[in-house]
């Protein structure tokens, strides 16, 4: 055998920590034993004493910026960060590259630009604009996606993007059709284009600047009402959909009504709401603008008692990195890049203020961390599990362990954090990709670039 896990506990069935020795062959988990076993000779052995060795983190939501945007992130820095926090697998949205990955054409240019540069596994989406919709080229550009391995494509109701417009509702329907015929998913940033610019037109007009101002333009019922249109559309066309990063309690009630009438529907959020309000906004300024905004108290505890009771499917990140300070100490709230670093601390924080705050199981971790996205995205069971046969991808972490977040610690370009001089409790020690160590507590980012793997869905 090539390597020998041992003295660590994985999360077995009803939640209880079994202690394990794993074996590892070629990449791939080979055998796992209870308790200790040295019966099998081993080239090189790694020590989990007092750590619990969770499946490798999936993240299935980031902007890593390559190519195109590389002064704010690239794929090394990027997946870098993904090593230092327990992220094995993460899934690049289509829309802020370019050329965006909207044919096969540009997934090659892509491919062939970030892959020497990767530290962990990863995957893309694809995506769709209306002008390729209204040309007719859709049909074959999807499905020299499909073809290439996409998990699914991106949409938005709402977007600041020249290269990557919002899609209006009948053109989605379209899309949404075709997409169902390939079996991928619909994946949809659901905030309604009318509601947003007009109170964000009316704020602005007003001369106002400050943080509230961002919360209060991204009008609360923009969301909820986004989605039931998506909805709607999902349940006459019969498409999988997925909505990203939910922020709001009255989504989430779209979302569960769905899921209650048989539409194929999953849903995300990120730490970031699961920690923040609207008065941290207040508080911290534009290092917490994002799209949707965060947003009340009762929002918030809404979507830790989704994660739980499974109507929200998984935890992703939107990993998107603005160049700091440049794009997030502007004197408007309205001037400043909405997105922020966050690969690098979700299992950590998700472990203090989840785990230790007895909102989630670690049972619970492991599922809306890595199976359940690996499984909606035909990336399961290669990853996603601690199986035999499963890639062997581990994030060992000391689930007590504390410490405080630091720009100095991080590995992405963006060296901002709403967390920053946060005290955490929950943190990884180890990062392992198919067998090979990637990230060292100790020593920081071990791995070899080029050494990730593009991974092709099976959907």
């Amino acid at each position: 055998m090539d390597i020998r896990i041992i003295n660590g506990c994985v999360v077995a069935e009803g939640n209880t920590l079994k202690r394990v020795t794993i074996y590892v062959n070629w990449g791939k988990i080979e055998k796992i034993c209870d308790g200790e076993d040295k019966s099998i000779d081993v080239r090189r052995e790694i020590d989990a004493a007092g750590c619990v060795i969770f499946p490798g983190i999936v993240d299935p939501h980031v902007h890593f910026d390559d190519p195109g945007f590389t002064d704010r992130e690239d794929f090394g820095t990027g997946t870098g960060s993904a090593a230092a926090g327990g992220v094995t697998t993460i899934i690049d949205m289509p829309c802020t590259s370019l050329p965006p990955v909207i044919n096969g054409c540009n997934f090659d240019h892509k491919l062939g630009i970030v892959r020497d540069k990767a530290y962990v596994d990863f995957a893309f989406w694809g995506g769709v604009t209306p002008a390729q919709i209204e040309s007719g080229s859709y049909v074959r550009d999807l499905k020299e996606l499909k073809d290439r391995g996409i998990v699914g494509v991106k949409f938005y109701t709402v977007s600041g993007m020249e290269t990557y417009p919002r899609m209006p509702l009948p053109l989605m329907d379209t899309a949404f059709r075709e997409l169902r015929e390939l079996g991928l998913v619909c994946a949809v940033h659901a905030e309604d284009c009318e509601l947003v610019d007009f109170y964000s037109d009316h704020l602005r007009n007003a001369g106002r600047t400050d943080p509230r101002s961002w919360y209060e333009g991204r009008t609360y019922e923009a969301e909820p009402a986004a989605i039931w249109s998506v909805v709607g559309i999902a349940e006459k066309a019969g498409n999988k959909l997925h909505i990203v990063h939910l922020s709001s309690k009255e989504g989430l009630h779209v979302v569960q009504w769905a899921k209650q009438h048989g539409v194929d529907i999953t849903a995300e959020t990120c730490p970031q709401y699961l920690l923040f309000t609207v008065d941290d906004l207040m508080e911290k300024g534009s290092v917490l603008k994002i799209a949707p905004p965060v947003r009340e108290r009762e929002d918030r505890e809404a979507l830790w008692d989704g994660l739980k009771n499974g109507s929200v499917d998984f935890i992703s990140t939107d990993h998107a990195a603005g160049i700091y300070p440049e794009e997030k100490t502007r004197e408007s709230i309205w001037d400043n890049y909405a997105g922020i670093p966050g690969v690098q601390f979700s299992l950590p924080s998700v472990l203090t203020y989840g785990y230790h705050a007895g909102r989630l199981t670690l049972e619970d971790i492991c599922s809306l961390m890595a199976k359940n996205a690996a499984v909606r995205y035909g990336l399961y069971p290669k990853k996603g599990d601690i199986a035999v046969g499963a890639d062997a991808d581990f994030a060992i972490a000391d689930i007590d362990g504390e410490w405080t977040v630091t720009p100095g610690i991080m590995e992405s370009k963006g060296k901002y954090s709403p967390l920053m001089g946060s005290k955490l409790k929950g943190r990884v020690i180890k990062t392992i990709v198919r067998g090979e160590v990637v990230y060292d507590v100790g020593k920081g980012v071990t791995g070899r670039r080029g050494f990730g793997e593009f991974v092709k869905s099976n959907l």
